[in-house]
């Protein structure tokens, strides 16, 4: 794995990229970390930095946007830990 700063990745950006492929490569940019992510010969319209097949699933994303509006609407409660245990039978 290699970080480099912003500067050094403007400077030599043919050999990080081509880098890239072999191994990770981090730049930071005023202390945020920016991965370099070889994705082949086409984009995914999978979001995940995994590819985690879940995403795939239209289903799944649906299920994912009304759980993000739920939040956003304050339609969600918190569970203590007294709560979860119970639930979850432990």
């Amino acid at each position: 794995m290699q970080v480099i700063s912003s500067r050094t990745f403007r400077d030599s950006q043919k050999k990080y990229l081509d880098l890239a492929t072999q191994e990770r490569v981090i730049i930071k940019r005023n202390n945020v970390y920016l991965e370099l992510v070889p994705r082949g010969n086409t984009i995914p319209e999978n979001p995940s930095p995994s590819l985690d097949p879940w995403f795939d699933n239209p289903n799944n994303i649906e299920l994912l946007n009304q759980s993000v509006e739920q939040a956003e609407n304050g339609q969600t409660i918190s569970l203590s830990k007294e709560m979860q245990q119970k639930l979850l039978g432990i």
